[in-house]
């Protein structure tokens, strides 16, 4: 009991994850590194957004606009113990809002995430495993949050940062049965105003199911490649800005996405994601999402 309680103590002071966090190798999954094991990555996710909405439908946009956003990221990820990973992530995130009338830009280290999963329950067979993990964490206000643009401050959906220190808890299933696996995952991110400013971006939720075949698989330690359908559900809340409700942000949607991963031998990953939209519904006046691309290379020692 008292190891238990230990070990749920590291993880909420000790580990993070963002909604986003797919461009970070075995985060939302039940697996953990090896006892003593690390693995570096870096990782560049793309984010489009075209079409005006309002609320589930596409309206006319007299500007003509779009937005588009990267986030690259480096993680550095140790196995504490054989059940216990964590490890911490820093962000460079870009945003532009572009249209005929102007737009904005906004570029800069994001906000710190420390990262980490507690493997809380483990069964195994022959050519068969099971791997339950709990996730956990916070990241940290490195980020700027205060960019403005005309003398008026930003949305804090295009700040780097966003200004609080912000906990998250969730949940990673994965079922592995030969060449198969299976993964569920769930995570939910608070947005904090823990700078007192009356602004932050709205929480986060989101779900993933996602299903792969090692189509190419050779005896240890020769490569494989495995292909992954993976489907997804964002939801965020609305922000604040100034006390006062933003209207038009946050939203839902579901996706559809494929990620092919690549292992040419034990110590070095390649991963490439990507992601559209079948359904969403934004709030109040939006850019919609439109397509979402990450590329991952990961490095095991």
């Amino acid at each position: 009991m008292l190891e238990t309680v230990r070990i749920s103590a590291v993880l909420l002071l000790a580990l993070g994850a963002s909604a986003r966090a797919q461009a970070v190798l075995d985060v939302l999954d039940g697996e953990t590194l090896y006892d003593g094991g690390f693995l570096l990555t870096l990782g560049t996710e793309y984010e489009r957004k075209e079409s005006l909405w309002r609320g589930g439908h596409h309206i006319d946009d007299p500007a003509a606009g779009h937005e588009f956003a990267t986030r690259s990221t480096l993680a550095l990820q140790y196995g504490l113990r054989h059940d216990l990973q964590v490890g911490l992530a820093v962000p460079y995130a870009t945003h532009d809002l572009l249209g005929s009338s102007g737009g904005s830009s906004t570029a800069g280290i994001g906000d710190l995430e420390l990262l980490g999963k507690w493997r809380c329950y483990r069964w195994d067979a022959a050519s068969k495993a099971l791997n339950v993990a709990l996730l956990a964490g916070l990241s940290l206000p490195t980020g700027a949050d205060d960019v403005t643009r005309a003398g008026s401050r930003l949305d804090p959906e295009l700040q780097p940062g966003s200004g609080g220190v912000d906990p998250a808890l969730g949940l990673g299933i994965t079922y592995e049965p030969g060449r198969w696996r299976f993964n569920a995952a769930a995570l939910y991110h608070w947005r904090t105003d823990s700078d007192g400013d009356h602004a932050r971006p709205g929480d986060e939720l989101v779900v993933e199911l996602a299903a792969g075949n090692r189509f190419w698989l050779e005896p240890y330690p020769g490569p494989f490649m495995r292909l992954d359908l993976v489907a997804r559900c964002y939801w965020q809340d609305h922000g604040t800005l100034g006390g006062a409700r933003l209207d038009d942000s946050g939203g839902e949607r579901a996706t559809l996405g494929v990620n092919w991963a690549f292992r040419p031998r034990p110590a070095l990953d390649f991963q490439l994601y990507f992601e559209i939209p079948v359904w969403q519904q934004v709030n109040g006046t939006q850019y919609a999402d439109s397509c979402t691309v990450d590329f991952t290379v990961g490095y095991r020692f």
